[in-house]
């Protein structure tokens, strides 16, 4: 399989003890989660796109794009819980996007936390990483990478408090007929979490 390394970075987790549990309401720094989670950073190569990756449950999925009329709509897939782990892509929930037929598409990694109340504390120790490769003419293209923590907004007159624990990975593409989208979800950057991955796709309100 050739392979082009268009985005040179893949940051791998630190798992001290990837134990599987829940996302837990701990408090932590975004210091703490973002040093953890990226302090194994390798050189981008064809781990996550070669054929041995697992893409089923519970390490991975293959969705095949539906794409909305006049709106946006996600091709994505959940992790049924933290126990994913591919042997040749380690610690990454895994989602093969197709169908996609060259349209543009934003690939994107979101995590799940354990209960919807999620304090400011806990939203900022939440680590999120993340890759996207685009697969066209037998090639499978780096299209980015993301290593960040949750983004706590405070309450506005029209908005309550919330988490986003939704990322997109680089600008987005098209000319792909499928795309690969890793994602990990931890808590302290240590106990791993449910995690989405895939895309997002259509054109817009019309």
């Amino acid at each position: 399989m050739r392979f082009s390394s268009s985005a040179a970075l893949l940051f791998a987790a630190s798992l001290a003890t990837a134990c599987g549990g829940p996302l837990e309401e701990e408090t932590a720094t975004s210091d703490v989660a973002e040093e953890s989670l990226a302090s194994q950073e390798q050189d981008l190569d064809e781990s996550c796109v070669g054929s041995d990756v697992v893409l089923a449950q519970p390490d991975g999925a293959v969705v095949t794009a539906v794409f909305p009329h006049c709106s946006y709509a996600d091709a994505s897939a959940a992790s049924n819980d933290g126990t994913y782990d591919q042997p040749s892509c380690p610690h990454r929930f895994v989602t093969e996007v197709t169908g996609l037929g060259g349209n543009y598409a934003q690939p994107f990694v979101e995590v799940i936390p354990a209960t919807s109340n999620v304090t400011e504390s806990a939203c900022k120790g939440i680590a999120i990483s993340g890759s996207a490769f685009g697969y066209k003419n037998g090639v499978w293209f780096g299209l980015g990478s993301v290593t960040t923590t949750g983004t706590w907004y405070p309450a506005t007159l029209f908005w309550p408090a919330h988490c986003s624990l939704r990322v997109n990975i680089g600008t987005g593409g098209s000319g792909y007929s499928k795309m690969r989208v890793t994602g990990l979800g931890a808590a302290l950057g240590v106990f791993k979490g449910r995690v989405r991955t895939g895309v997002r796709i259509g054109n817009g309100p019309c």
